[in-house]
């Protein structure tokens, strides 16, 4: 077990609490406060992870990677099956769902794009909550990188504030190992392209970030995304009279795959699975650089760092607890987009298949979703705006392109969205409860059926039996989003 774990009083506190709020009459406004007073607006807990798909947890099946205390989370509130990032790259996915505007209006389909420039007039979901009294406070990577906004926030708490300087981090291992993707791009700025090619070449064409691993020899509490859960506790334990939006946001799943040596020591290499693979997939050039032992190897890294981030959590929810305010608290479990661990002889993101698409979404709303509770409808990552400041009692500004979850969070099994749509450049798809439909470009499709082939290997896309599926995912996917609402929350309906 890792260190921080929350102890068994916390986890029975929690469910106790969670279940007396499930309990309740249907829930007509903010969540029922600490104490038993209403009418106070919920704190909000959102923590974001990267590169992290949902089928590295426990809770979504995972027999290996150790995810106790997000196994626990979900077990108090709402679990997604199929929940999808609106792009499966970092910067359009974490655009689109702070924005509420989708990738094709943001026309940030990459993560050299800025926002802020592309769409001035867009205003963030915590600089609403702001507008509305929360106090908004950042704590790691919420935005993309340099696209953060400081109109957003109260307060932005960076990892080295007021921490002690740690060790140096051991070297990493793996085929890019030493590569420093910031050298190439100063190298490009300073028009040395030769050079940078010749950099490149060193590490067999490597791009991105390092396709590396390994344990950095030190503590948890040494790591940045330790100091970050650090921030959060002190945040969580200090009094205030605002509702408190934080957003806390961990690195650690995203490469190189860095934590200390105790979470590498849970997964020894020669016991990790490998997933099943068409073997007509043709191997992306990280993959060509790999042995089956050292596909294992990275497999067994990036379960490391899943395993840290999740000890990481559990110290934050542990304060929570502690400060009293866990009953009136919104809590979402996110991450920006999946990761491939090389199926379809694929690695990294982008890519329009489910362990790339599709992202880790719990919900925990007391009061309002029954503890344990799961959902198998289409969802879009972009819907958590809205329904965040529908369950906060804060107005939804007019203009976004996506509906709150509320009815769902309240009867999991309704009719919801006919799809969820991720779209990457030029290439789309649409999930349904049964199928995925990609469309590229240059013509080529793919349909793939998830309840006789959830690996997606199978393309029956010139079956002709499936030629009236085509045609209709093809229409949603191509149309106004709005026609993927259920009934009775499309326009004309309501």
């Amino acid at each position: 077990m890792p260190a921080h774990s929350p102890s068994p009083i916390t986890r029975r506190t929690f469910l106790k609490s969670a279940a007396a709020g499930a309990a309740a009459a249907a829930w007509p406004g903010p969540l029922l406060a600490a104490g038993g007073a209403s009418g106070k607006r919920p704190d909000i807990l959102f923590i974001a992870v990267e590169d992290t798909s949902p089928h590295r947890f426990g809770c979504w099946g995972n027999p290996i990677c150790k995810t106790p205390a997000i196994d626990g989370l979900a077990a108090r509130g709402l679990r997604f099956d199929n929940a999808h990032a609106m792009t499966a790259v970092c910067n359009p996915s974490r655009t689109a769902l702070l924005t509420c505007l989708r990738p094709d209006t943001t026309k940030v389909y990459g993560n050299t794009h800025d926002w802020r420039t592309m769409v001035p007039q867009a205003q963030s979901m915590p600089e609403q909550l702001k507008r509305h009294g929360y106090e908004t406070v950042r704590i790691g990577k919420i935005f993309h990188h340099s696209f953060e906004h400081d109109a957003s926030w109260t307060r932005v708490i960076k990892e080295w504030d007021s921490m002690p300087k740690p060790p140096p981090a051991r070297k990493a291992l793996g085929p890019d190992a030493g590569y420093s993707a910031g050298k190439v791009r100063q190298l490009l700025k300073q028009g040395k392209r030769e050079e940078a090619d010749a950099y490149k070449e060193q590490f067999q064409g490597a791009f991105g970030s390092p396709f590396s691993w390994g344990p950095t020899g030190r503590d948890d509490l040494e790591e940045p995304d330790g100091m970050l859960a650090t921030h959060a506790v002190r945040v969580l334990g200090t009094p205030r009279e605002k509702p408190l939006f934080l957003a806390l946001g961990f690195h650690a799943p995203h490469l190189s795959w860095r934590a200390p040596d105790k979470y590498f020591a849970m997964y020894p290499p020669e016991k990790m699975e490998l997933p099943k693979i068409d073997p007509n997939a043709r191997p992306s050039r990280d993959h060509r650089l790999l042995t089956e032992a050292t596909w294992r190897e990275a497999i067994a890294a990036q379960y490391a760092c899943i395993t840290f981030i999740d000890a990481q959590i559990a110290r934050v929810l542990e304060a929570l607890e502690k400060a009293g305010r866990a009953n009136n608290t919104l809590i979402v479990f996110w991450s920006d987009h999946g990761f491939m661990l090389g199926e379809h002889y694929q690695w990294r993101k982008g890519q329009l298949h489910d362990e790339s698409t599709r992202v880790a979404l719990i919900m925990n709303a007391p009061g309002v979703i029954r503890p344990g509770s799961v959902c198998k409808r289409p969802v879009e990552s972009i819907d958590i705006f809205p329904t965040l400041l529908d369950l906060a009692g804060v107005p939804i500004p007019s203009g976004i392109e996506a509906v709150s979850m509320r009815p769902l969070l309240l009867d999991p099994a309704r009719p919801w969205k006919r799809g969820a749509i991720t779209s990457h450049g030029s290439r789309r798809s649409i999930v349904t409860e049964r199928f995925r439909y990609n469309e590229e470009k240059n013509g080529r499709t793919a349909l793939f059926d998830h309840e006789r082939d959830p690996v997606e290997i199978n393309n029956l896309a010139k079956d002709p039996k499936y030629a009236e599926t085509l045609a209709e995912l093809g229409r949603l996917l191509n149309g106004p989003w709005q026609d993927l609402l259920p009934d009775d929350l499309r326009p004309s309906n309501r």
